[in-house]
């Protein structure tokens, strides 16, 4: 048992950015979705849920090979109120950061292969210009520029660095891909949308349902992804995920 553990407990670590170098500075947000969408960063505020059909919610998943708790967001493409995701309000978190953060997700996309899907939407879902996979299956910056190929149906790390008038991007600890852009700066509003387009303007509908595994966000923009941190997750808060979502299950088919 004990080696079991062991064997997977390195791997989780590959979630928060293994490989890295640097010294980062502690995140002011972590989010690992073991059961909770509340932060293991005190005073930081919870996710909230963006779930209007109902098809959202934890589960087990299997993540760099390993049974791991995340959480799985669904909905429609149209009409756009449809769709499923996350959201926060980071106006706390990143007090006079709006224009120079970074935010790293461990997450998949499991539909619409070939297609614009928003990953990150900082303009309150106003406008179409955000953080997307395009339809060469690449991030992208939109409008100003596409990096790294991104597969459907694979947890990839997507680590996203703001600042100021730049704004830089990596797939998996990969080549970074750099725009010189303001598109990423926080409106006023002070929310960050995970994985929702925008609601009025053009190109909207662009989205795809999927899961997650872990969030972080730091109040400063990193100069490089940031290094492992120390995940909760173990055998025992496994088995006690398993042992919810059964419990729910028996509950629905009773």
């Amino acid at each position: 048992m004990l080696a079991f553990i062991h064997r997977m407990t390195l791997p989780l670590l590959v979630l928060a950015g293994w490989g890295a170098a640097q010294a980062a500075p502690d995140p002011v947000a972590v989010y690992q979705f073991a059961n909770s969408l509340s932060s293991s960063v005190a005073g930081a505020p919870a996710l909230q849920v963006v779930d209007p059909l109902g098809r959202g919610g934890f589960a087990i998943d299997v993540v760099n090979g390993n049974p791991t708790v995340v959480y799985n967001f669904g909905g429609d493409n149209f009409p756009t109120t449809s769709q499923g995701g996350l959201t926060l309000d980071v106006s706390s978190i990143l007090a006079g950061h709006a224009d120079q953060y970074s935010v790293e997700i461990v997450f998949k996309f499991n539909d619409n292969d070939g297609r614009w899907r928003r990953i990150i939407d900082v303009q309150n879902r106003q406008s179409d210009n955000g953080f997307y996979v395009d339809p060469g299956n690449r991030l992208n910056i939109y409008p100003v520029s596409s990096g790294n190929a991104f597969s459907t149906g694979v947890y990839h790390d997507v680590f996203l660095v703001n600042d100021q008038g730049k704004a830089t991007y990596y797939l998996d600890n990969g080549a970074a891909t750099v725009s010189n852009t303001a598109v990423m700066n926080i409106d006023a509003s002070g929310r960050m949308n995970f994985f929702l387009d925008n609601v009025v303007a053009g190109g909207q509908g662009e989205y795809a349902s999927g899961s997650v595994a872990l969030i972080r966000i730091y109040d400063s923009a990193l100069s490089a992804p940031p290094p492992p941190i120390p995940e909760p997750a173990t055998w025992a808060l496994l088995i006690g995920g398993l042992g919810a979502l059964t419990a729910r299950a028996r509950r629905r088919a009773s």
